[in-house]
């Protein structure tokens, strides 16, 4: 290669060395561009956002995180400057109809977990809606157990319903001396004892087989059960009995007795 053209190259390799970029961490100071915490910013415009960024922490509070083996003390320390209170009387917490012994006690678990006032009110919210919901379906519970208690007797006493729990109540003041047994104990369901279908058919059997002469505020005619009416029906009609029978005289009158029976099915 001649002189002439070795000192073209020469002067092109110059000329695209001026011209390459200069990256930004060469473009710092000698004694800087070695810098670890320097190398992750590519740009001016990085390093100037990261240094706003550390201005606006310089002024904040900031809270040191305890470790480990930190003590209660160094515990209660951070609480408080996340704004727990000092004490736990001090906690204003809307608690609708909480008992008061358990709302003083939700305020010192609330104390020692370092809740602040908000985060115990939110806390307390959860608690007294989860009881409320609670409660509603326990009564829900309750009140359809009630409900199928009376349909349950309603089919089994038929027209005589009213009657027959008036004459259990009676029964029950006769050898009780009253009902409030049948309002004072609570069944496994939530039903009161009162409303159990058994204890009813029981105690309306027990003043039906005692007898007016005995029995207090026994009503004076009873009504049939459809259980009653049908045993009636069925000896009515039985085989080879007058119902059947075109030509006995009773005929039209043991029909008519059956058709009033069947009325209180």
């Amino acid at each position: 290669m001649s002189e002439e053209a070795i000192q073209d190259t020469g002067s092109q390799e110059a000329v695209a060395a001026e011209a390459a970029p200069v990256s930004f961490l060469e473009s710092l100071p000698e004694d800087l561009r070695n810098e670890p915490s320097l190398r992750t910013f590519t740009d001016p415009g990085a390093l100037a956002k990261s240094y706003v960024n550390a201005q606006r922490m310089i002024g904040a509070d900031k809270i040191a995180i305890p470790g480990k083996h930190s003590t209660p003390d160094e515990w209660r320390e951070v609480y408080t400057k996340l704004g727990a209170p000092t004490e736990a009387k001090s906690y204003e917490i809307s608690a609708g109809d909480v008992d008061e012994g358990m709302l003083e006690a939700f305020r010192q678990q609330a104390y020692e977990a370092g809740l602040t006032n908000q985060q115990a009110n939110t806390m307390m919210k959860y608690y007294t809606d989860q009881a409320a919901a609670a409660r509603a379906a326990e009564d829900d519970k309750i009140q359809g157990a009630q409900e199928q208690s009376i349909a349950e007797l309603q089919q089994e006493f038929g027209r005589a319903y009213e009657q027959r729990i008036e004459l259990a109540q009676n029964a029950a003041r006769t050898f009780l001396g009253g009902t409030e047994i049948f309002d004072e104990i609570e069944l496994s369901d939530g039903r009161l004892l009162g409303d159990h279908p058994d204890i009813v058919k029981m105690f309306a059997a027990l003043g039906e087989q005692i007898g007016e002469d005995k029995l207090v505020g026994e009503p004076s005619e009873m009504i049939m059960t459809p259980q009653e009416a049908q045993r009636q029906i069925d000896e009515l009609t039985l085989p080879n009995s007058p119902y059947w029978d075109k030509t006995h005289p009773n005929k039209d009158r043991i029909v008519e007795e059956v058709l009033r029976l069947r009325e209180y099915l």
